[in-house]
């Protein structure tokens, strides 16, 4: 076969063949549509990692009861003629997602009031009011409702938030299961209006307010909230026991260490707990009951140390640092241990360096919530606590989870202005709200006309 025959063959088969098959040296020539996005996967994670918002049954929840009591109000009678609630509009899932991602977007950027994210003033520049005008945002915040009134029991002082405390519960269970070390404490939401069972706790950063017990594991991640609500005591157990043995309840028999301070710690929850295979380390009271009196009574020089162990293994300590310390532990004997201090090496006891490490949790978990926190002063208790679990608690928990499956070193804030930025990006749906709605546009459109007035005359 000559070579004329041989290109006359390539020539017939050159579309075929140069559709099958490419025997070029050069690199592939790869389009951008084929190219892997090495971001797909961080995005996807970011959209799912918001426990709350993303949670369909909680907007649906939010969306149904807000407007419930929207029509309920303005179908009240005695209303002002002018009342801003006669022009509700009913929102809808689009727009309560904006919402929190506006009032988050508050918490980042403080001003001193609300009305500020509106105003003209170069000195309070924001863009917050292209995408919502401030009485919307005022309506829905004063309107914004998690259950239904007309099924209020008289006997429940928890009604109005803790069906949304449920739900959220039961989906942070369902992302993590703790690990062996659990830690539980209390948090304070600030309150200063008159409530039933608002608290007091000296040594909180705001010491009045609506208290929640917290069971916290690594990585700031809360698995319990738990609102207290007044006396719990049962016959035969106090408040404190009551509180763990809730809180604890799903993750009992499986050889846990719970971590816990001197509030709730004592002869009787130890034994209660070693009975569901779960061990209790913290600091201790000296007047509880059944105390060891030989221990607590005990005269100790700095640096000494006194321990003295039941037949049930549960081991009260007596320690003397610059002052008395005294410990209980279902796990730990009376070892002493070198640590790095500030001031060069020093020997503890073993059960101090654990308790240190495992209550650092909850603290960890306090510090991280008090970034840029969106919590404002308001009438509703309520209203405060559903803004503290979804925009500060689950927001917390959806960054741990974030952390710990890609590894990212993202600061919570970065990771904040991400979920803020994903949810103000689905506004585009949100109810049309009559232009008469926005009474300060008007005012601020009178005041040009009249500027134009003067100008002319």
């Amino acid at each position: 076969m000559n070579r004329q025959k041989i290109e006359a063959m390539l020539e017939s088969n050159s579309d075929s063949y140069s559709e099958d098959y490419d025997d070029t040296d050069a690199d592939p020539n790869w389009s951008s549509e084929s190219e892997p996005d090495e971001n797909i996967y961080e995005r996807e994670l970011l959209d799912n990692c918001n426990v709350t918002i993303n949670t369909i049954e909680i907007i649906d929840m939010l969306v149904v009861e807000t407007n419930r009591y929207a029509n309920a109000k303005k179908n009240t009678a005695g209303l002002s003629r002018h009342a801003r609630i006669r022009k509700w509009v009913d929102t809808n899932e689009q727009e309560i997602k904006l919402f929190f991602g506006i009032a988050m977007w508050m918490g980042m950027m403080k001003l001193p009031s609300i009305a500020h994210y509106w105003k003209n003033s170069k000195l309070y520049s924001c863009n917050i009011p292209k995408f919502m005008s401030r009485n919307r945002f005022e309506i829905i915040l004063s309107m914004l409702h998690i259950s239904d009134n007309d099924k209020a029991p008289t006997n429940d002082r928890l009604y109005k938030i803790q069906i949304l405390i449920d739900l959220l519960v039961e989906k942070f269970n369902s992302a993590v299961i703790p690990e062996e070390s659990v830690c539980i404490d209390e948090s304070m939401v600030p309150y200063l209006g008159r409530l039933s069972f608002r608290q007091y706790i000296s040594n909180k950063r705001h010491r009045y307010g609506v208290k929640i017990f917290k069971l916290c594991t690594r990585d700031f991640y809360t698995s319990k909230y738990k609102i207290y609500a007044g006396k719990e005591a049962t016959m035969g157990d106090s408040v404190s026991c009551n509180v763990v043995m809730e809180l604890m309840e799903p993750y009992l028999d499986f050889g846990r260490t719970l971590y816990a301070d001197n509030w709730y710690n004592s002869i009787d929850l130890a034994e209660k707990l070693l009975q569901q295979k779960t061990h209790l380390v913290g600091t201790f009271r000296s007047n509880r009951k059944r105390n060891p009196k030989d221990v607590t009574q005990k005269k100790l020089n700095r640096g000494e140390i006194f321990a003295k162990k039941s037949d049930r293994e549960i081991m009260v300590l007596k320690w003397r640092d610059r002052r008395d310390v005294l410990m209980i532990s279902t796990k730990h004997s009376n070892t002493m241990e070198e640590v790095m201090a500030k001031r060069g090496i020093k020997i503890k006891p073993k059960v101090v360096i654990d308790y240190n490490r495992g209550k650092g949790y909850i603290d960890l978990t306090d510090q991280m919530g008090s970034y840029s926190s969106c919590l404002r002063r308001g009438v509703k208790w309520y209203r405060k606590v559903a803004m503290d679990i979804i925009c500060n608690t689950s927001l917390l928990n959806a960054f741990s989870i974030y952390k710990g499956v890609t590894g990212n070193s993202k600061t919570i804030t970065q990771f904040k202005d991400d979920i803020i930025n994903g949810l103000i990006q689905q506004s585009n749906s949100v109810p049309e709200v009559p232009e008469l709605y926005d009474e300060h546009k008007n005012a601020d459109s009178k005041k040009e006309n009249l500027s134009r007035i003067n100008d002319l005359s």
